[in-house]
Formats: C-alpha cells, sequence, structure tokens
C-alpha cells in the first residue's frame, strides 16, 4: 500500500453519515471547550496573586469527581441510551458555563466560585467521558474504532491548536468572560448533532452490564497487556498531560506566551494525528513501541524544562505533543479493543479516572512543588520519572514482544 493509500485509509469511518455529523458537532464544542480552559487557567493565576498552587487545587476540583465515579457513572454507558446521556451532559454543561461567565463579567467572580464550578463541570465529565467513548465504538464498530479514535485526535488537536492561542488573544482584546459565553454556545452545536443520531445502534449486553464491575477489575488484573496500558497511561498522565497546567507559571502569567506554548504541545499533537497516526496504527509491537513513546515525551519534557530561550521551549513542547497524542491514542484505542461488550463502559470509566482525573492530581502535587522548588525543577522532575517508568515496563519480555494484531 502506498503512503497516500495509507494516509487515506484511515479516514474511512467518515463514509458513515453518522459519524461526519457527531464529528462536525464535537469540532466546534472543542473549540469552545479548550478556548475556556485556557482563559480558566489564566483567571485562576490572576486571582491567586500569580501562586502555581492554586492552577492545582482548580485541577483537583475538576478530577476528584472523576476519581471517585467514574467507576460506577460507567456502568450508566452499558444500561442507558448513550445519545441521551451525551445530550444531557451538555446541557448541564451549558448552565455551569452560563453562570460563571455571568459571574466573571460582573467582576463578582472569587477563587472559590471557580473551585466549585470546576467541581461541578466534573462532575458532569465523570458521566461524558465514559460514555462518549463508548459512543465512538457505537458509531465505528470494533473493525473502525482505532481510525475513528485518530480522525477524533485530529480534530481535538486542530482544536487544542486554534483554542489556546485564540483564547490568549481573546482575554487580551476583549476580556475573560468572552471566553467562557462563547464555550457555553459551542454546546448547542453537539446538541444539535447528537440529536439527529436516533439511528446509532448502540452494542450493550443488558444481561451483564449490572454486575460487571469486580469482572472488570478481575479482567485487568488478570490480563497483562491491559494491566500495562492502564499503568502506562496514568504515566502518560500524571507525569506528561498533568504539566501542561503550570505553563501559566513558566510564561509567568503572559495570556500571549501562555498561548504559545500550548499551541506549541497542541501542534505537535496535531502533525502526529495528520501525518504519523496512520503509520503507528500499523505496527504491531504496540508495547514496545509505546514504552518508547513515553520515553521519548520525557526526554523532551525536561529539554523544555530545563531551556531559557523561547524559541527551544517551542519546539521541545512541540516533540513532547508528538509523543503525548501517540500515546494517548494507542491507550484509548487498545482498550476499546480489548474491553467485552459487557463491561465497556466500566472499563472507559476507570480509564477516564488515569486519563483525566490523575492529571489535576499531578498538577496539584507540581504545583505545591513548583512553588517551593521552582517550576523548572519540577517538570524536568516529572519528565525523569516518565523515562524511568516507562523504561521499567520494557524488562517485560511478553510486554515488548506483544502482537496487537493477534488481539484485534
Amino acid at each position: 500500500m502506498s503512503a497516500l493509500s495509507l494516509w487515506l485509509n484511515n479516514f474511512t469511518p467518515l463514509r458513515t453519515a453518522h459519524t461526519r455529523v457527531y464529528l462536525s458537532g464535537q469540532s466546534v464544542s472543542m473549540i469552545g471547550i479548550w478556548l475556556q480552559q485556557t482563559a480558566m487557567a489564566l483567571l485562576v493565576y490572576q486571582l491567586s496573586g500569580g501562586q502555581a498552587f492554586a492552577l492545582g487545587v482548580s485541577a483537583l476540583c475538576s478530577s476528584v469527581p472523576i476519581l471517585a465515579f467514574s467507576l460506577f457513572t460507567g456502568g450508566l454507558a452499558d444500561r442507558y441510551d448513550r445519545r441521551k446521556l451525551l445530550i444531557g451532559c451538555h446541557l448541564l454543561e451549558i448552565a455551569l458555563t452560563f453562570a460563571i461567565a455571568a459571574m466573571i463579567q460582573a467582576e463578582h467572580v472569587q477563587l472559590a466560585h471557580i473551585y466549585v464550578f470546576a467541581f461541578l463541570m466534573g462532575c458532569v465529565n465523570s458521566v461524558y467521558f465514559p460514555t462518549q467513548q463508548a459512543f465512538l465504538f457505537d458509531l465505528a464498530g470494533m473493525d473502525n474504532i482505532r481510525k475513528l479514535i485518530s480522525i477524533n485526535s485530529m480534530i481535538l488537536n486542530v482544536c487544542r491548536t486554534v483554542g489556546p492561542t485564540l483564547a490568549g488573544y481573546v482575554v487580551a482584546q476583549v476580556g475573560m468572560s468572552a471566553a467562557f459565553w462563547a464555550n457555553g454556545l459551542s454546546y448547542w452545536v453537539v446538541i444539535f448533532s447528537l440529536i439527529s443520531l436516533r439511528g446509532v445502534n448502540q452494542e450493550r449486553r443488558q444481561g451483564q452490564a449490572s454486575a460487571s464491575l469486580t469482572e472488570a477489575l478481575a479482567h485487568i488484573r488478570d490480563t497483562l497487556t491491559l494491566r500495562n496500558i492502564y499503568i502506562c497511561c496514568a504515566t502518560l498522565t500524571m507525569f506528561g498531560l498533568g504539566t501542561l497546567a503550570l505553563l501559566p507559571a513558566v510564561a509567568h502569567g503572559d495570556p500571549r506566551r501562555t498561548g504559545l506554548l500550548l499551541a506549541a504541545a497542541a501542534s505537535g499533537s496535531l502533525v502526529y494525528a495528520f501525518f504519523l497516526s496512520p503509520v503507528i496504527s500499523h505496527i504491531k509491537r504496540m508495547g514496545l513501541t509505546l514504552s518508547l513513546t513515553l520515553v521519548w515525551m520525557g526526554g523532551w519534557l525536561i529539554v523544555s524544562a530545563l531551556s531559557q530561550w523561547l524559541a527551544l521551549q517551542l519546539i521541545a513542547l512541540f516533540m513532547f505533543g508528538l509523543a503525548t497524542w501517540q500515546a494517548m491514542v494507542t491507550c484509548t484505542s487498545m482498550v476499546q479493543i480489548l474491553s467485552p461488550p459487557a463491561m465497556r463502559g466500566r472499563l472507559m470509566g476507570l480509564f477516564s479516572i488515569i486519563g483525566f482525573g490523575l492529571q489535576p492530581v499531578a498538577t496539584l502535587i507540581g504545583g505545591f512543588l513548583a512553588d517551593r522548588w521552582g517550576v523548572t525543577t519540577t517538570i524536568a522532575a516529572w519528565g525523569l520519572v516518565a523515562v524511568t517508568l516507562a523504561g521499567g515496563l520494557l524488562v517485560q519480555r511478553r510486554w515488548r514482544g506483544w502482537d496487537v494484531t493477534a488481539q484485534s
């Protein structure tokens, strides 16, 4: 197969109208989400008087519900209509976002309000994340799930590139509240797309779903490849993606510099998603590839931390972004493929805990250490831990030689 054919083959899920409609709505919503997240980090940094620890507290508030509830709320995706669950989640997000936007515009917002907002959004996301991942499988099926996750990652990383850069401009020129109003409006687009998707078949095993939590945990314990994927995801989240929330501190609160640093990491992920993902998806020894990817990620994170030159920081974060999204797409697709249908929601719920819930915990710890050791030392230490953990997995022969095609 030629390089062009290989690349074009990655887009076969787009032949389905349902997939095109859903991803179109998602693309608009994700720009709004990244716009809001960047503005929120800047707002917390300003309200706290420039404390990196406050960034970690805000992130932790959003993760506590995911850590506490996702194993249980993931079961909702195994029992109920996933499309309706997603619509309900977005309606709640609209109400919360408009409420905090009004407070910011009226200049009544305080740090405590941001923390409460982050916690409530986390409660919604504890339902949304596992449901959305299971819904992607409904759209694609086993044959196309890796391709659809790859396409979704392309869209997400375009939004990650546009959102922070746009946020820096909007916050500087218009004000904080505009980013929140825009995100609230963007949710309506994805709601309308979901309303139109009444014909999507949802794979579910009603008789087994109610008792699948213990079975799901046992399945992870007994499956070496799945267990190591969760370990890799935890390494990626704690010691890779968890550092991104500290970038406002690296940029000393400057909104434009913060936007550039975040956009550099997102651009690396975007290049991976568009050009490397179709090639990586054909690699058979995925355990070896995933571990080496995390070593690459940690190495470039160390470079970005130790450099004082903006251009080198941007290059290092670009390389970091290449690795983070390769690892995230691989972990997500492998969990989908290795999950029995009756426990897919619960396994994706646990994946949400590790992939999203642990990230703010890392940010909180990192923010605490950054205020004492310095942000440079902290980020470099996180990169070194990632290299060590990923290298440790390579000791396992079965993991190094794991052929993914034998299980997909």
